[in-house]
């Protein structure tokens, strides 16, 4: 038999946001910020496709979805996440848009322990960042934003 050398580790220079899992299981995320939830009216999902279209507090948005399928539609509660890619102080109101496949977002922080921080643009968005944020935020979250519901 002949040795071969180990694995070359996936580098992290990939775009993907580094560090410890932030969730143990879609279950647990959703019970442990349930309190953020809000109601959202979900549309039909595409066949096959495990992006949600919801309407939220007036907003679309276009969500991975974290639940288990098939997906209802109407009205449920859902808990909005994203990790955050970039952040800066906010300069101006609240805002929520979309940029590409990501979302860029504005409002006040509130801490919630473990590097988690509830966002109130004009959505609520429970978002995890590897640096403090100040207490009005700009971020742009790295694709995809994630919806959780029961």
């Amino acid at each position: 038999m002949v040795p071969q050398d180990p694995p070359t580790p996936v580098s992290h220079s990939l775009g993907q946001p580094k560090g410890p899992a932030i969730e143990e299981s879609p279950e647990s995320f959703f019970a442990r910020f349930r309190a953020y939830a809000v109601e959202a009216h979900l549309f039909p999902e595409p066949w096959g496709s495990p992006v949600l279209e919801a309407m939220v507090q007036g907003q679309i948005l276009y969500a991975f979805d974290r639940g288990a399928p098939p997906a209802p539609t109407g009205v449920v509660p859902v808990l909005l996440h994203g990790v955050v890619r970039r952040a800066k102080p906010l300069e101006g109101a609240a805002f929520l848009e979309r940029e590409g496949a990501s979302y860029r977002l504005g409002g006040r922080t509130t801490p919630l322990g473990e590097g988690f921080y509830l966002l109130q643009a004009p959505v609520p968005v429970v978002v995890h960042a590897e640096v403090p944020l100040p207490e009005e935020a700009e971020v742009l979250l790295w694709p995809p934003l994630m919806l959780f519901r029961e």
